[in-house]
């Protein structure tokens, strides 16, 4: 039904626990103390944000891949066990630069972090903060390990979102009959080469933001009327013909990104989370190159200063997407 919800790159973008020893067999292997500390890191960021900034009623199970240059640590419950990192079950073996999927597929080694899933099997899959390093990744103004562990904690919260969505994903997909490799990017690169489409979605993406800090109530929902009267006229005139499906696709992805980047920048500016200056982090999520990421945390943003318990939905029971709810939330008033 769906497969591979993203693949990061560069996109943007705390507790430690001592592990207990990984099992040993002939193939076992090592990974290095700093990406695994980076990796416990990570998973008690996960649970925190999951519990206190995402308040996720409901962790589904799903697999976790982790690995560096030659090594992959695996386990069904790094992400999901309502145990301590420490006693997280692991099972390590060597790679020769393809990567051993859940689902039976591979993968070339390489900086990656994704959510996918097919068949009953959902996992998530990222490489450590030494193959980042080595594939020139940097933070900017954010820590590396700190904007990585933002990126894990935005692609995992995909997996909770499958749940309440994922049927219409793929009724959307089937009844289209997209690709596979369609996703979250698939409308940037259609009109991307359209510099009025552009345009406004540059547009629509400033005025949500706008409306995010308006001091005012009034004014923000000013502002994020305008922006939502400004996506329904570019929806009505480019979301036609073959491409008619856009308009419930880009509602759907906004819905997934907006959330996942909200997520990871709620703990990156959490004193309890990466601790990172606000201003840093906020330059690195509001510029982003891709559109859905980008307006997706905007609309998030603007939903969060209007619209009320929006997460309940988001990841909860997926009544509605992040459009549908700022548009009750504007017809309240």
């Amino acid at each position: 039904m769906w497969k591979r919800l993203a693949v990061v790159a560069s996109l943007f973008f705390s507790a430690c626990a001592t592990s207990t020893p990984l099992p040993q067999s002939p193939t076992a292997c090592v990974i290095s103390a700093a990406d695994r500390a980076w990796i416990d890191q990570s998973l008690a960021a996960w649970r925190f944000a999951s519990r206190e900034i995402s308040e996720i009623p409901n962790v589904p199970q799903f697999r976790a891949v982790f690995f560096d240059e030659t090594c992959v640590l695996t386990s069904a419950n790094a992400l999901t066990a309502d145990v301590p990192v420490y006693r997280v079950t692991w099972t390590a073996t060597t790679h020769n630069g393809a990567i051993p999927l859940p689902d039976g597929d591979e993968m070339p080694a390489g900086v990656t972090s994704f959510t996918a899933g097919e068949d009953g099997v959902t996992y998530f899959v990222m490489s450590t903060p030494s193959v980042w390093r080595a594939g020139g990744v940097s933070g900017g103004p954010i820590p590396l390990e700190a904007m990585m562990v933002a990126v894990l904690l935005h692609e995992a919260s995909h997996v909770a979102q499958v749940g309440p969505y994922g049927p219409r994903l793929g009724r959307l997909i089937e009844q289209n009959n997209l690709p596979e490799e369609f996703n979250d990017d698939s409308l940037q690169r259609r009109f991307q080469d359209n510099e009025e489409f552009a345009a406004s979605v540059q547009r629509e993406t400033e005025l949500f933001r706008q409306a995010a800090v308006a001091r005012d109530e009034a004014e923000a929902r000013r502002l994020a009327r305008e922006a939502r009267d400004m996506m329904r006229a570019r929806a009505a005139r480019w979301f036609i013909g073959a491409d008619v499906y856009y308009s419930e696709a880009e509602d759907i992805w906004l819905t997934f990104e907006g959330a996942g980047q909200w997520t990871g920048y709620q703990w990156l500016v959490h004193p309890a989370g990466g601790d990172v200056p606000a201003a840093d982090v906020r330059t690195r999520f509001v510029n982003g190159r891709w559109w859905s990421q980008t307006e997706g945390f905007a609309v998030v943003m603007a939903l969060n200063r209007i619209g009320g318990d929006w997460k309940s939905h988001a990841y909860g029971d997926g009544a509605q997407t992040v459009l549908e709810m700022l548009d009750t939330a504007l017809a309240e008033r």
